[in-house]
């Protein structure tokens, strides 16, 4: 597995139950902490690390420090940074309306 795969899919799941328990402090009790915004971006960054993982380094040569882990994103195509960056900005945007901050 690569790597940028595998924190696609941790940040599908924490931005997932954050964006959750966010969701349900709005419902019960009508507001959201500030931090709760980054939810729906970590989610849809993380949607984007998983169709486009950056460097290619896997998670074994991760854990066996044969290739430094800052490789997935020194080694990141342009096109994939871009992907990241505009899957946070949808986010983002999907947060505001979503919270209604």
């Amino acid at each position: 597995m690569k790597l940028g795969r595998l924190f696609g899919i941790l940040a599908i799941l924490g931005g997932g139950y954050v964006t959750y328990m966010g969701y349900e402090m709005m419902q019960t009790t009508g507001s959201v902490f500030k931090f709760v915004i980054a939810a729906p971006v970590f989610v849809l960054i993380g949607i984007a690390m998983l169709f486009f993982p950056g460097g290619d380094i896997t998670t074994a040569e991760s854990r066996n420090k044969t290739k430094d882990p800052k490789a997935w994103i020194n080694e990141a195509p342009k096109s994939h940074k871009i992907v990241w960056l505009v899957a946070g900005v949808v986010g983002f945007i999907i947060s505001m309306n979503l919270f209604k901050i």
